[in-house]
């Protein structure tokens, strides 16, 4: 599972679906990262401490009984997994550049809100190489697909089949679910925060996703911080929003789980709700193309 640009795809609850997608059939699963800006490197007597980058803290919390493994030699860890879990599918995360590894299935995460990176390569764009290396996928997942228009939609499902022609398309939503407390114990009902003030801050690949989602419920945006990607809270940096929030007195704050489990174990305190928007990926368009590619794989057919 991977992406061909810099920058978040909601590639994270795409892992998250797939993982527990073949758990449902039976199968054990393992999760293969990198660690990209992880603070410490797992090794075999580290693999469950909470020193690690933000996707692997949501991943503890959303899928707790799926092993994820982070080292920079996956070929370690994945033959870690198998040993040591009796893994029977390795999902690597991040993995579509790591062509150390065969894969059984090639899938490409890509934001319909920035599809082609703006077509050049780093630095001039976003792109990690060039558009013609998707013909290596063999299924393309579009995400946030509800928050651009039919015309783009199709636009970009044009330039898809120019560039890999055969490769098959799902389209895919991140559906808001709920509210999460700030301890994440709590889930409270989305439609509540129509009409209400916001205050919000993120540090994810893909903000505006983030921002569309909160104006799509009817929340009232009065500010809305935007920090790098896996950016790591100083607590100096949360006493300046929780001071900020003060002065524009919102009636929530809401942020990201990937925000949320960062900054739990920080102990700034909060004058206004801390609410956590909880989402999920749902297959809007593809389901019977998804499902195909995935019998195919349990089956031993792809590749």
């Amino acid at each position: 599972m991977g992406n061909i640009t810099l920058g978040g795809t909601g590639k994270t609850p795409v892992i998250e679906y797939i993982a527990h997608y073949l758990q449902k059939k039976g199968k054990r699963v393992a999760i293969l990262s990198r660690g990209y800006a992880a603070t410490i490197e797992q090794e075999p007597d580290a693999l469950h401490k909470n020193f690690c980058n933000d996707e692997h803290l949501v991943f503890q919390e959303n899928i707790p009984d799926v092993p994820h493994l982070i080292h920079k030699d996956r070929v370690k860890s994945g033959l870690r997994a198998i040993g040591q879990f009796q893994a029977q599918y390795l999902l690597l995360d991040d993995g579509f550049q790591h062509l150390r590894l065969a894969r059984d299935i090639n899938m490409v995460t890509i934001d319909a809100l920035n599809p082609f990176g703006f077509g050049y390569t780093i630095p001039r764009g976003m792109l990690r190489e060039p558009l013609e290396e998707l013909r290596r996928a063999d299924l393309f997942v579009l995400t946030h697909t509800d928050q651009c228009g039919h015309d783009k939609m199709q636009s970009i499902k044009e330039r898809l089949r120019e560039i890999a022609g055969h490769v098959p398309v799902v389209e895919t939503v991140h559906k808001p679910i709920g509210l999460e407390s700030s301890a994440g114990t709590e889930m409270t009902d989305i439609r509540v925060l129509q009409g209400k003030r916001v205050f919000a801050f993120c540090a994810i690949g893909n903000p505006e996703s983030f921002r569309k989602s909160i104006e799509g419920l009817g929340g009232k945006l009065l500010c809305f911080h935007a920090f790098p990607d896996h950016h790591v809270y100083t607590a100096s940096e949360l006493r300046a929003l929780s001071a900020e929030a003060k002065r524009v007195s919102p009636e929530v704050i809401m942020i990201t789980q990937k925000d949320r489990v960062k900054i739990k174990n920080v102990g700034e305190s909060w004058d206004f709700p801390l609410w956590t928007l909880k989402i999920e990926i749902r297959i809007t368009k593809g389901c019977e193309i998804f499902e195909k590619k995935m019998n195919a794989l349990l089956n031993g057919k792809e590749k």
